[in-house]
C-alpha cells in the first residue's frame, strides 16, 4: 500500500501527472565525439546517463543506502500534524532521497481518508484504532518549465509544449506495519578497551561478494516508525496519542568525516599501553627456570606463581605443562623489572610458551595496579604469551 499523503505545510496537494519521469542511468558507454558528429536526443541522453550512471554505482557499491542526515520526525501532540524534516539519503540503487523542506501529514485526515483501506480490514471498529505505521522515503522524479517544442514527426508542422527539467525529488508514505515490532535497540557506545588488532581483523574480513540484485520493494528506505497509534473518535472529536517514534531499523551512513574520526585513532596510531608488558624471556641454562622481562615495574604482591602459566611441546609426545613453584620479584638499577619462574621439572620439550596472566581475579598487576595488558586504565588485561624456541 503506497500513501503518498505527506505534502509540504501540511496541504492535500494532488498527485502531479509529471511525476513519472525518468533519468538515463548507463555508466558503461559515453559518446565517442568527433568533428561533424551528428548529436540527437540519444546521444545527448547516453552522455547525461553516464555521469549520473557512475555516480550512482559509486554511491551504491562504496558507501551503500541509508540516511545520511535529517530526515527527523516530529509528532504535535496538539494538532496532530505528523513532520518530517530535511535531509537527505541514498538508496539501494545509488539514487539521491533530498528533502529540501518539512513534509507533514494531519493524522486525522489520513486516517478519514485511508480507514477503509485493504490494509486496516481487519480492524473492527474505525472509531477507536490502534496501529504501527512505517514511514519511509521513496526516490522520485518530476517534469517542471514547460517550453515550445517541435512536435512529433506524425503531427506535421503543429507545434507543442514539452518539459524542459527533470527534477529529483522525494515522496514519502505511511504504510501500515503488521508484523510484531522488535524491541528498541540500545546504542552500545565504543569502547575504549576495544583491542586495535580486533578492529583491523574485523574490518579485513568485510565481505568482498557482489551486492545481490534490488528488488523493487527494497527501493524505498525506512525513515522511523510510529509504535502504538492510537485513533478515537470522542464526543468533542477525534483525537490522535503517538507511543514512540523508533529510529531502531532506520539504515545510517555515515559521513567520511565520521569514519575517520572514528577509526583512525586506532588503526594509525600505536596501541596505547597502561598495564605491564613482557619484553623478553629466557631459559636458564639449568632449564627450570625462566626470566620474564617487564616494561614497567610490577606490583610486587601480584607476582605469584598463579599469575604464570608455562607448557612445553614435544614433537612425539604433545603438549605437556610445568607448575610454577615459585615466582621471585627484582628490579636492578639499570635493567628492566623482572621475574624468575622457578619450574617443577626441568624442560626438554622443543618449544616453551609462557603466559602471563592479565585477566581474572588474580591477574599480574602493574605497580599502578592496572593488569597485565590492559589497554586501557579502566579495562581487563590479557593473556600475555611468550614463545621460547629450543635447538
Amino acid at each position: 500500500m503506497n500513501l503518498n499523503d505527506l505534502s509540504p505545510g501540511c496541504l492535500a496537494t494532488p498527485e502531479s501527472q509529471r511525476c513519472d519521469a525518468t533519468l538515463p542511468d548507463n555508466p558503461q558507454c559515453t559518446l565517442n565525439v568527433h568533428f561533424g558528429m551528428l548529436l540527437g536526443v540519444d546521444e545527448l541522453r547516453t552522455e547525461q546517463g553516464f555521469h549520473l550512471g557512475r555516480s550512482r554505482r559509486h554511491q551504491r557499491l562504496l558507501h551503500g543506502r541509508g540516511v545520511v542526515a535529517g530526515y527527523a520526525v516530529q509528532f504535535d501532540a496538539q494538532s496532530f500534524d505528523l513532520h518530517v524534516t530535511p535531509g537527505l539519503a541514498v538508496d539501494a540503487l545509488g539514487r539521491d532521497l533530498a528533502l529540501d523542506q518539512d513534509l507533514c501529514v494531519n493524522l486525522v485526515q489520513w486516517w478519514l481518508k485511508h480507514q477503509q483501506d485493504e490494509a486496516f480490514d481487519d480492524i473492527p471498529n474505525p472509531r477507536n484504532a490502534t496501529v504501527d505505521l512505517d514511514i519511509s522515503v521513496c526516490y522520485s522524479t518530476c517534469l517542471s518549465q514547460p517550453v515550445p517544442a517541435i512536435a512529433e514527426p506524425c503531427a506535421g508542422n503543429a507545434s507543442d509544449i514539452a518539459y524542459s527539467r527533470v527534477c529529483e525529488t522525494v515522496s514519502m508514505q505511511l504504510v501500515r506495519r503488521r508484523a510484531p515490532l522488535p524491541g528498541p535497540k540500545t546504542a552500545t557506545p565504543p569502547s575504549a578497551c576495544t583491542p586495535r588488532a580486533a578492529l583491523a581483523e574485523a574490518l579485513a574480513h568485510l565481505p568482498v561478494e557482489a551486492p545481490d540484485p534490488v528488488e523493487a520493494a527494497d527501493l524505498c528506505l525506512s525513515v522511523a516508525c510510529l509504535r502504538g497509534v492510537h485513533l478515537r473518535q470522542e464526543a468533542e472529536g477525534w483525537q490522535v496519542t503517538v507511543q514512540s517514534i523508533d529510529y531502531g531499523e532506520r539504515p545510517l551512513l555515515l559521513s567520511t568525516e565520521a569514519l575517520q574520526s572514528l577509526l583512525l585513532p586506532a588503526l594509525a596510531s600505536p596501541p596505547p599501553v597502561a598495564g605491564p608488558q613482557v619484553l623478553a624471556a629466557e631459559l636458564h641454562a639449568t632449564a627450570d627456570q625462566i626470566t620474564l622481562a617487564f616494561d614497567q615495574k610490577l606490583a610486587a604482591a601480584s607476582v605469584q606463581p598463579i599469575a604464570f602459566a608455562v607448557s612445553e611441546f614435544d614433537t612425539t609426545t604433545g603438549w605437556a605443562t610445568f607448575t610454577v613453584q615459585t615466582a621471585t620479584y627484582s628490579e636492578a638499577l639499570d635493567q628492566p623489572p623482572a621475574v624468575v619462574l622457578t619450574l617443577d621439572r626441568a624442560a626438554t620439550g622443543t618449544l616453551l610458551r609462557i603466559t602471563v596472566i592479565g585477566q581474572g581475579s588474580t591477574p599480574l598487576l602493574g605497580h599502578t595496579l592496572i593488569p597485565a595488558g590492559a589497554t586501557h586504565p579502566e579495562c581487563d588485561g590479557r593473556a600475555l604469551t611468550t614463545t621460547i624456541h629450543r635447538g
